[in-house]
């Protein structure tokens, strides 16, 4: 097992006779081919982590590879594979023809086509049996939307990777939702009741990332869904509502990674929930709107990304503070140039890149220094470990970026973007300090 060197090479080929070839042929420069020389576990994780198409050529480079291919863990993904009836067919042919272990079964919507009976005898094949990776899409078109087979829920004692789109979940399958090895979780546009979603949440008892994805209605978030497994590192929800008092109620002790795309979350809810991340290290909330104001006091976050769009709601951000983030490094805020947001950094001692897009740099607060326009200054707070530097504004007012870098005595770069009669004029100046 492991690499094979060149003397060990030479030793194998001294070995064989003369009038034949070593195992693995001659390289076309005349040398040894070491890779063939690897055992066949090896060359099979190879040939498992190319596409379905490439691991099938693989037969084609010698004899000795080409029993590999039917052999080796079976990567079986039809993204990518050609129309439905031709997809449909190496679909089935694989899975009857191949004699090793499953590894990963990923069929997208398009070569199902509502077929259901295709699908589940699929996933009955043998072939199947304890695989690792399990990505199934229905048609985002359908309606009513189709219903995931029982069989799909077969997998479940084996199964690290489950990403499952636009279906029905099945509501009698209760009983069935154990999954001990599932690390990776993925529900996008699913139709999944409250006790399915709660048993399911329970049965990951060493889940690591769980993203709930909605289809641009902002539905109604389920209580349960915040009810996961103590081991969460990554969380990522897009497109819902979140309940008003389940999130004063849950706990995320190892959740290092946060994302909110086009939520609606109250203020409230919005701090509890982030307090009860103590771990927490990124932070990004895209287009999500519910609260006016949003405090950051967390010991150990150090990137936060905000991206803020107008929208309908009226309520929108209208006051960011940072209050106590004593490893915060990364400070992004892009917003609407319609939108006046008042920002305040009390306390951020380890802060290098500082990005103010589309905001307005005049209701800045940094320490005891504030800008109340580009002649209404007054310096008294610098950050010395702020090097990077990046503003948006409507009009290249060079005094009031000359007042600002005077907070950032070590500054290194300076990006400038400037709107100018609503042309977005992309002029990006780099200064470089020494």
């Amino acid at each position: 097992m492991g690499v094979v060197s060149r003397a060990q090479a030479k030793r194998v080929k001294s070995r064989q006779p003369n009038s034949e070839e070593p195992r693995g042929g001659r390289s076309e420069a005349g040398g040894t081919d070491l890779i063939s020389l690897l055992p066949d576990e090896i060359l099979g994780s190879v040939i498992t982590l190319l596409l379905i198409k490439e691991g099938a050529r693989s037969q084609i480079l010698s004899s000795r590879w080409r029993p590999l291919w039917r052999s080796a863990p079976l990567n079986l993904d039809a993204y990518g594979i050609g129309g439905v009836s031709h997809a449909n067919a190496v679909v089935s042919r694989n899975l009857a023809e191949h004699r090793g272990v499953a590894r990963c079964f990923s069929v997208p919507y398009s070569i199902l086509l509502g077929d259901s009976a295709t699908l589940d005898g699929w996933l009955r094949s043998p072939s199947l049996d304890n695989h690792q990776e399990f990505d199934l899409g229905f048609s985002p078109f359908a309606s009513p939307s189709s219903l995931m087979p029982l069989s799909a829920l077969r997998f479940s004692p084996t199964l690290r990777v489950t990403k499952i789109r636009s279906c029905q979940f099945p509501g009698d399958a209760t009983h069935q939702l154990h999954f001990p090895n599932l690390q990776h979780l993925l529900l996008q546009s699913v139709t999944i009741s409250e006790d399915s979603l709660h048993a399911l949440l329970a049965g990951c008892p060493v889940l690591d990332k769980f993203e709930l994805m909605y289809n641009n209605d902002r539905e109604a978030m389920p209580p349960s869904a915040l009810h996961f497994s103590s081991t969460l590192r990554v969380a990522k929800f897009v497109d819902c509502q979140f309940p008003n008092t389940a999130t004063h109620q849950v706990h995320f002790p190892n959740l290092q990674y946060l994302e909110l795309v086009t939520v609606t979350i109250s203020e409230g809810s919005l701090h509890a929930m982030l307090s009860g991340c103590p771990s927490l290290n990124s932070l990004i909330l895209t287009c999500s709107s519910g609260f006016r104001q949003f405090l950051i006091n967390s010991q150990k976050l150090k990137h936060v990304n905000m991206y803020f769009f107008r929208s309908d709601t009226n309520i929108r951000l209208e006051e960011l503070i940072v209050e106590n983030a004593p490893c915060l490094e990364r400070l992004y805020l892009c917003g609407s140039h319609e939108d006046k947001i008042n920002i305040s950094i009390l306390s951020a001692q380890k802060l290098k890149i500082l990005g103010l897009f589309n905001c307005h740099i005049f209701g800045l607060k940094i320490g005891t220094t504030i800008f109340h326009g580009p002649h209404d200054v007054r310096v008294e707070t610098v950050m010395h470990t702020v090097k990077v530097l990046a503003l948006n504004l409507d009009n290249l007012c060079l005094d009031a970026v000359i007042n600002l870098m005077k907070c950032f005595p070590c500054l290194e770069k300076l990006y400038i973007e400037v709107a100018v009669f609503s042309w977005l004029l992309s002029i990006k100046y780099l200064f470089t300090f020494l």
